[in-house]
């Protein structure tokens, strides 16, 4: 099987690249490509590979570009780093994903769904083109925005003027960084989606938290962690030992 991985990562690549050769010994692994504009020209001079392995983000924009652009056929195994960027996407047909650090179990299961998938070639490529033609019509644009109520009116939020946003009983609010708070028509779930995720993560499933709000990261019992917010010394946020490692390797891109 000849695997191209599209990832602008070393470690992720060299991980990767382990676990494939352990998984099957005669793989021929080509070199990782780091963005866009590479994984185009490649795939334009290159035969069509067996698998592609792509990384989400590149350090240029969405692989989703560059396969759209190449309009390939050979079955996808998309990577992140974020267990709910662009679920809705994968959701939307039956080709796999995996949550970083790739684990070699679901590793193995991808490819042995990919293999059935082969069987049936023409479902296998409609399946990618009803995935991008989907990237291509939501643009990936997150919201920069929110038009709240305000008095007789209405009040422009920016999310740059967000430090996190958490659950107050039923209620969503947005917790500014000049100290004020806002509640939103919108759940966790949904904001998620809706934000940026190179620069909100969700630590647990009350708190959303925005990268330069954070003040410092500390260890605490049983290897979770505790998050420390500039503007909300009061807040003091754990992370389950689950979410640690995706929170640590987020804050390490």
């Amino acid at each position: 099987m000849n695997i191209l991985i599209i990832e602008d990562e070393k470690r992720n690549f060299n991980r990767l690249r382990r676990l494939l050769e352990r998984l099957d010994t005669t793989c021929c692994i080509e070199r990782p490509l780091a963005s866009i504009a590479e994984s185009v020209e490649w795939l334009h001079t290159h035969p069509a590979p067996d698998l592609i392995l792509a990384d989400i983000r590149l350090s240029d924009g969405l692989s989703f570009d560059a396969l759209r652009q190449t309009d390939t056929a050979s079955p996808v195994i998309f990577t992140t780093a974020y267990d709910e960027y662009a679920i809705q996407a994968f959701k939307f047909n039956s080709f796999d994903y995996l949550l970083k650090p790739v684990r070699s179990d679901e590793l193995a299961a991808a490819i042995n769904k990919v293999r059935r998938q082969c069987a049936a070639p023409s479902a296998s490529g409609e399946e990618l083109r009803q995935l991008l033609e989907y990237m291509r019509r939501s643009n990936y644009r997150y919201r920069e925005r929110f038009l709240l109520p305000y008095r007789d009116g209405y009040v422009s939020v920016q999310v740059k003027d967000i430090s996190h946003i958490a659950l107050d009983g039923r209620a969503t609010r947005l917790y500014m960084k000049n100290g004020t708070a806002e509640s939103v028509p919108y759940s966790l779930d949904e904001l998620e989606s809706q934000l940026n995720p190179d620069e909100f993560f969700r630590v647990n499933r009350q708190y959303l938290i925005r990268i330069d709000s954070i003040l410092s990261v500390n260890n605490w019992f049983n290897s979770r962690l505790k998050v420390h917010l500039k503007k909300y010394p009061g807040e003091e946020i754990v992370v389950s030992r689950e979410r640690a490692t995706a929170l640590k390797e987020w804050l390490d891109r």
